[in-house]
């Protein structure tokens, strides 16, 4: 697929075009940017950030972006999960037993961060 538009002729950072990119391109497949918005999780004014390519977002914000699109951060970029296996097997790393391991600690992550909204503090 062709890009919705192309990257800007400003001294940018890659993944910054790539990520703005792959964005409109999946907000054109979304039905535009009302419906689309939401699902990224984003402020307006950071998502035109991104979009023009001069955001900075952390790789959080990246995850972010793309758990709210049911997709993995090299999906969002426009990768296929099965380039990130074949890197990450170069250097002895098993994909889905790390997905596994991050999933694990994100939900134990939000466990505790529950337990300690859910208890009052002394006044």
């Amino acid at each position: 697929m062709a890009p919705v538009r192309k990257p800007q002729t400003v001294d940018h950072s890659m993944l910054n075009e790539m990520l703005a990119i792959r964005l409109q391109q999946l907000e054109v497949e979304n039905g535009g940017m009302e419906s689309f918005l939401p699902k990224t999780g984003l402020a307006r004014g950071t998502y035109y950030t991104i979009l023009r390519g001069i955001g900075n977002p952390t790789l959080r914000t990246m995850e972010r972006i793309a758990a709210g699109l049911n997709m993995t951060v090299f999906e969002l970029l426009g990768f296929e999960v099965s380039d990130a296996k074949r890197a990450l097997q170069k250097s002895g790393v098993d994909y889905d037993e790390l997905a596994s391991a991050i999933a694990k600690k994100n939900r134990a992550d939000r466990a505790v961060a529950r337990q300690a909204r859910s208890k009052k503090l002394p006044i």
